[in-house]
């Protein structure tokens, strides 16, 4: 496919964002096609990595060989079937425009599937080791297989990760990502979404659509389970769910 969005491109919402100044974007959200990986790869590696809390608290966007090992693995996760992506981009004289301006990811898991460490082998930088230590001990506070067991369901969507180009800052991409990923596990027969709210505007987001909070973490308890500071402006961190039988009240958006 050409950069120009085309008809075979699944689109699932069509709205105009506004910030509070009253700026206001037309924007289409629209399903990853498989030729653009390369484009949502540079996307991650430029907006999500240097900004996002575990990879700031592992040095991971510090150290640039460190980023170059972890495009490379990366770039290997995007390939995986399971894992579903949708942008964000700008829509202007009816034209969907190529840049991507915002983003969100989520891996389905599979009830009975293997628990294993999602560490790539022969890792040579401490800050990529450290990244995927980090996330692998945070995971592990609130496994999702435990949580599939607990509410008796057989497939799960987990969060990879809502992005916003920082030039875009201020639309509320994330309420909307919020609101989106229960039409997509509705579609998809997926009961249920969830994840670890690590940012403020995020938690908030997830808790006006209709998640909620089943697992909360202080920060300083955190700070010991993975041997690192954090910033103290958020006192706890909570792994929050999306269940598709308890939102029909946001069914119009």
């Amino acid at each position: 496919m050409s950069r120009n969005w085309t008809a075979a491109c699944k689109i699932w919402k069509r709205c105009t964002l506004k910030k509070l100044d009253g700026s206001a974007l037309n924007v289409c959200f629209i399903e990853l096609p498989r030729d653009r990986t390369d484009d949502f790869l540079d996307f991650q590696m430029t907006q999500f990595v240097p900004r996002e809390l575990t990879y700031k608290i592992s040095g991971l966007p510090y150290n640039k060989d460190a980023m170059m090992e972890y495009r490379d693995v990366l770039k290997e996760k995007l390939l995986d079937p399971a894992l579903f992506s949708m942008v964000c981009c700008e829509e202007k004289d009816d034209k969907i425009m190529p840049n991507i301006i915002a983003s969100d990811s989520m891996q389905l898991i599979k009830r009975g599937d293997p628990c294993r460490d999602e560490t790539p082998p022969n890792l040579k930088t401490k800050e990529t080791k450290d990244y995927f230590r980090i996330v692998r001990d945070w995971n592990n506070l609130c496994p999702v297989p435990k949580v599939m067991e607990k509410f008796n369901i057989e497939t799960f969507y987990d969060d990879r990760g809502i992005v916003t180009h920082q030039d875009y800052a201020g639309y509320g991409f994330s309420f909307h990502f919020s609101l989106i990923r229960r039409s997509v596990c509705e579609s998809q027969g997926v009961p249920m979404s969830g994840a670890w709210m690590a940012a403020i505007g995020s938690e908030k987001a997830a808790l006006r659509t209709g998640w909620e909070p089943i697992y909360e973490v202080s920060r300083k308890d955190l700070e010991k389970v993975l041997k690192v500071r954090i910033d103290e402006r958020i006192p706890s961190y909570k792994f929050c769910v999306l269940n598709i039988s308890n939102i029909s009240r946001f069914s119009d958006y």
